[in-house]
């Protein structure tokens, strides 16, 4: 005879009970048995290299459309150590590829680096050459019989093309829990990116093994597709630079000359930009700053690309702490100036600023000079410094932030750059959009928002005008080539509102490739003496006024 169906109140209560008996078990148990909590795994073992590579990464050549560098680590003797490449197939694994289609290449250096794990990590590198530029590659490393898995990356295009690219300010700190999910989130957002640049301290303690295998293990597969432009910060020196440094980052030689500033300072030109990394720790010492600076306005003076990237550790305006750089400020500043570098990336202060000089200040909300940005990535915080380095220094701050950590998306095209930097949680925090034209005129505009797009933000040559006088009305912050009409508006209608119109029509203008529009008129002969009126223009994107006008005889 079968049991009688129980109540749905019974079901419940029943598996209620099962439920809770399960989670008491599972929550004290452990303690009940008197069971002691697992040991930590030894660092040792965790970062213990084997023959299987691992820490693959990028950097970039001289020639990035034709050529590419792979550094990887791994147990290999120098002369096993090798790659193997083809143009990127549609399928591998059970489809061999076509006879012929793989190359062999042979490591070009091999350097072990003793470590504080008690262990050499032997670090590998080799140099593809004779690629073709815009065009996808698969690649693996290893040693012909223990190969890491099929990575790919593209080489750069010949010439300007549009393309992305990641900054990081430091990481430093926390990086087996916190930077995991800032690097991991700015690639889910850019998994197209070129480059990632790193401003400097990239870990804490310089030679520490455990560290760099942290950094490594925090962004993973990434390092293995794009390439990698980093430059050291103070926390890569430890009576001498980072050991790890060059065997891991072997960058172009191509600097100033000197052997301490070998592969820490030098150029990268990628489809259009120039990319410059300064060694800004050696700030006590005159002879390799001196070489520094000199070398700076060389390859800024001699630059045929459209766009120039300066990074380096310590900013030139500090946002945190009493901290300051006047040897930076005051030998790299005016250079930066001069040539009009478009971005200055920067590390050290643990905490977001972004501002420019003030004198390039040209409305509300554009500027057109130099955009100086500091950043931090990592888990370690310093408190804002209210900006006094900034206005100390004859510049602004336009925005800041502190116990946060962000990535930046840079997006590169023709004729204008999109900055824009993010929380870890991938909220929009700063952003701005720089344009420059074909004579290297540049504004750089701050990304639109309801706020900034009303307001008086139109400049006019003059405040008093005769009743049948010329006036002229200057504004930025348009998209290239966007509709402006410009009208002549009772200053008491402005005041209050006036729902019947936007006053008299004086004339329609289109904005110029910077986003700038400029347009004289004579007053019409509506207007009446001993009256005041604003300019106010009105677009699909602003609806922004001049200062009030006053009309005399």
């Amino acid at each position: 005879m079968s049991a009688a169906p129980r109540s749905r109140k019974q079901t419940t209560l029943a598996v209620a009970g099962v439920a809770a008996l399960l989670a008491g078990s599972l929550a004290f148990a452990p303690a009940a048995i008197g069971y002691a909590a697992p040991p930590k795994h030894p660092a040792a073992e965790v970062h213990r290299p084997s023959p299987v590579p691992d820490r693959i990464i990028l950097t970039p050549t001289t020639t990035p459309s034709s050529s590419q560098k792979v550094t990887w680590r791994a147990e290999a003797d120098a002369e096993f150590a090798q790659a193997e490449i083809l143009e990127a197939p549609r399928a591998l694994g059970a489809v061999a590829p076509a006879p012929g289609a793989v190359t062999k290449v042979k490591a070009v250096s091999s350097t072990p680096v003793n470590t504080t794990l008690g262990y050499a990590s032997t670090y590998h590198t080799v140099e593809f050459t004779g690629l073709k530029p815009a065009t996808r590659y698969t690649y693996r490393v290893g040693d012909g019989t223990n190969w890491s898995e099929w990575n790919d990356f593209t080489t750069a295009a010949a010439d300007l093309q549009p393309f992305s690219f990641i900054y990081y300010g430091d990481a430093q700190n926390h990086l087996d829990s916190a930077v995991p999910r800032v690097f991991r989130q700015a690639f889910a957002e850019r998994p197209q990116a070129k480059l990632i640049v790193n401003a400097g301290d990239l870990i804490d303690s310089a030679n520490s093994e455990e560290q760099w295998g942290q950094w490594y293990k925090a962004s993973g597969f990434i390092d293995s597709q794009v390439n990698n432009l980093s430059i050291p910060g103070n926390h890569e020196y430890s009576g001498g630079l980072s050991a790890f440094w060059r065997p891991q980052f072997p960058y172009p030689d191509n600097g100033p000359g000197n052997p301490e500033l070998r592969q820490t300072v030098y150029y990268v030109d990628y489809q259009g930009v120039r990319f410059i990394g300064l060694d800004s720790n050696h700030q006590g010492n005159a002879t390799l700053m001196a070489a520094q600076t000199s070398w700076l306005e060389g390859v800024l003076k001699d630059n045929p690309n459209k766009w120039t990237v300066a990074t380096f550790h310590h900013p030139v305006y500090s946002t945190t702490g009493t901290r300051d750089n006047p040897r930076v400020r005051d030998q790299w500043g005016p250079l930066l100036e001069k040539y009009g570098v478009d971005l200055v990336l920067q590390g050290h202060d643990h905490s977001y600023g972004r501002g420019n000089l003030a004198e390039a200040r040209k409305s509300t909300t554009v500027h057109n000079g130099v955009a100086y940005v500091v950043s931090v990535s990592g888990g370690k915080m310093y408190g804002l410094n209210n900006g006094q380095n900034w206005t100390g220094n004859g510049a602004e701050v336009v925005s800041s932030s502190q116990n946060t950590q962000l990535y930046q998306l840079i997006d590169v095209e023709a004729d204008q750059i999109r900055f824009e930097a993010r929380y870890a949680n991938g909220e929009h925090h700063d952003g701005f959009v720089i344009r420059k034209n074909a004579a290297g005129e540049r504004t750089v505009n701050e990304l639109r928002t309801p706020e900034n797009t009303v307001g008086e933000q139109v400049s006019v040559d003059k405040t008093t005008v005769e009743r049948r006088g010329q006036l002229t009305a200057t504004a930025y912050g348009y998209d290239p080539d966007e509709q402006v009409t410009v009208y002549l508006r009772p200053a008491t209608e402005q005041k209050h509102g006036r729902p019947g119109g936007d006053g008299i029509r004086v004339g329609e203008v289109r904005a110029d490739e910077l986003g700038r529009v400029s347009h004289t008129f004579r007053l019409p002969a509506p207007v009446k003496k001993d009256s005041t009126y604003v300019v106010y223009l009105s677009s699909a994107n602003q609806k922004i006024t001049s200062p009030v006008i006053t009309v005399t005889k």
